[in-house]
Parts: C-alpha cells; sequence; structure tokens
C-alpha cells in the first residue's frame, strides 16, 4: 500500500528495481546491529520486529504486512538495524535495495516524508503494543494480536502455532493455551493444530476491550488509507499459506 500511495514520480525513482519475491516463514531479514541490505514492501504475509532482550527470550515488538515496509531505520539515516525482522507468515514482497532507496530518498523530499508517515504509523504501533503488554489482561492481548494479523492477510486462516502466539506475547505457553480456548469457546475462533481461523472480527474487537484500533486508525489518518479488514465474518473460508521464499 505504501507503493501504490506515492507520486507517480517518485515510484519511478524506485519502481523498475523492485524484485517480486517469496518470503518462507521464519526467514529472518534483519539482524541486529547489521546493516540492511533489503528494503521489503509486503504485499502478502507478516514479519514481525522482535527485540530481544537475553538469548532465547524473544518479544514481539511491531508488525507489518501490506500496509508497511522493513528497514525504516534508513528513513532516519541509519544503515543499520537494531532489532531482528522476521518473515511471521508466509508471503511474497516487493524487495528493493537499500542503496537505491537511499539514493531516491536523497533526490525526493516528498518520497522521504511519504515513508516518514508510516515510521510514524509503526511508532504509534510499538507505544500500543507497550501499553497493552503492560496493562491488558492475557486474553485482550491475544485478541489484539489475532487481529492485528487478519488485518495483514487475505485469509481468515492465521498459521500459527501456541509456542509461537507464547513468545509474541511473552508469557507462557499453557497460558496461550488456555486463552485461546476461553475465546474458543465464546465463538470468536476455531483454533486446531497449527493454525487459527477467525469467526467473528466484531466479537474480537470486543474482546480487545480497547486495545486495538487506536494505531490502525492512527494509519488512516497519517497515510490516507485503511488497511484494515473490514468484514464482520461468521464462516472463514481457508486457504493455504505460501510454502516457497526467496531468503534474502
Amino acid at each position: 500500500m505504501l507503493l501504490n500511495g506515492m507520486d507517480p514520480e517518485d515510484f519511478a525513482l524506485i519502481g523498475s528495481l523492485l524484485e517480486p519475491v517469496q518470503l518462507e516463514a521464519k526467514t529472518v531479514l534483519e539482524r541486529p546491529g547489521e546493516p540492511i541490505s533489503f528494503v521489503y514492501f509486503p504485499d502478502e504475509g507478516m514479519l514481525s520486529v522482535i527485540s530481544r532482550f537475553e538469548t532465547s527470550r524473544d518479544v514481539e515488538v511491531g508488525v507489518v504486512g501490506r500496509e508497511g515496509m522493513s528497514g525504516t531505520p534508513l528513513l532516519l539515516n541509519d544503515g543499520r538495524s537494531t532489532y531482528a525482522t522476521n518473515v511471521q507468515v508466509s508471503g511474497y514482497a516487493q524487495r528493493l535495495p537499500a542503496d537505491v532507496l537511499t539514493e531516491a530518498l536523497r533526490t525526493s523530499r516528498r518520497l522521504h516524508d511519504h515513508l516518514l508517515r508510516f515510521v510514524r504509523a509503526a511508532e504509534i504501533q510499538t507505544a500500543s503494543t507497550a501499553s497493552a503488554n503492560g496493562r491488558a489482561k492475557l486474553e485482550e492481548r491475544l485478541a489484539r494480536w489475532l487481529l492485528m494479523t487478519h488485518d495483514r492477510l487475505s485469509s481468515d486462516r492465521l498459521d500459527v502455532t501456541h509456542e509461537l502466539l507464547a513468545t509474541m506475547l511473552a508469557c507462557r505457553r499453557p497460558g496461550v493455551t488456555v486463552t485461546l480456548h476461553l475465546i474458543e469457546g465464546k465463538g470468536l475462533i476455531r483454533s486446531n493444530r497449527g493454525h487459527i481461523i477467525i469467526l467473528d472480527r466484531e466479537g474480537l474487537e470486543q474482546a480487545a476491550n480497547g486495545s486495538y484500533g487506536l494505531a490502525e486508525s492512527e494509519y488512516t489518518r497519517l497515510l490516507g488509507q485503511d488497511f484494515r479488514a473490514r468484514n464482520s465474518r461468521r464462516t472463514a473460508p481457508v486457504a493455504a499459506s505460501a510454502d516457497s521464499a526467496e531468503q534474502g
């Protein structure tokens, strides 16, 4: 969506050098302290921005899908990533060499301003995540995460394990399992081994209890587009996820 929102003259600076690539879950796109080589504009799938406090203790601090891009430090004159960026849900994206983007930013202030608005939206999302982690109950946080993931996919099926959810939400796996059962018991989702199907989006928004929505509304204000899944569906088609990848 960021590419679609560019002025045609700005898009012309990078368009011919964009490379379509497939993304496989668990692929690492950026590592802490290492130079950023490529920027990814997802068309489908989801990236996770991960903070690591210590070995094997990861916490998700941001998610990126069709509304955004990786490599945002480049927009702030920093060529290295502080956090890891991993492919959380398989999909595909447009890939651009970092040096091409950097040169385009020097050429067009309008392009830079456009992408900086996404940086601001991502900052608000991170702050909302910190607020939810600090104050919301696990059921509310889990409902929020499911909604954020659903926003960024074309399917009502989310390929995710209990173990992954525990890592993303910085909690214990048994707590995730119990909470999923609670949400499923309300008819909001169907949880099977390795995936979750969204059945009632409006119900999930109520379950999130105010922890979801601010960052999404601010994205619309800043970039003039609403990327969210707008349908409130009671039944859900099941779509297979991508199974091939470009390692980047």
